[in-house]
């Protein structure tokens, strides 16, 4: 994450409490500085400091799961604010390679988000 996303996230969050749910890689003019931010409140941590707090209790695959929930709706935001663009692909006779292989994903990943969220409410 860019300096200038931090600080922005930094300035949103403010002083409230944070349980830090996913870590991202700390960005100073376009290089990694080594350091991790926490994706919620913008506070940097060192990857010892990260570490610590993964073996705490927050399991690697949960930062991933967050990672990459932050990442995918980054992406769609973009594809949304593009939606004109993609029209000729859409009218396209035929389908579009590409815009079809991304529908059939989505389906997929819908079907399995529904199933997660099933699953969280019988507990």
């Amino acid at each position: 994450m860019e300096y200038e996303e931090v600080k922005a996230l930094r300035e949103a969050w403010g002083d409230k409490d944070c349980d830090h749910p996913g870590f991202t890689d700390e960005i100073l003019f376009g290089s990694k500085t080594g350091d991790f931010v926490c994706i919620q409140c913008g506070k940097s941590f060192t990857k010892r400091e990260r570490d610590s707090m993964n073996r705490a209790g927050v399991h690697p695959k949960l930062t991933q799961l967050t990672e990459q929930n932050r990442i995918l709706k980054e992406r769609i935001d973009i594809i949304n604010t593009r939606k004109s663009k993609f029209e000729s692909m859409a009218a396209e006779v035929g389908g579009h390679t590409l815009l079809d292989s991304l529908l059939l994903q989505q389906q997929g990943v819908i079907a399995l988000l529904d199933e997660m969220i099933e699953s969280t409410e019988s507990s």
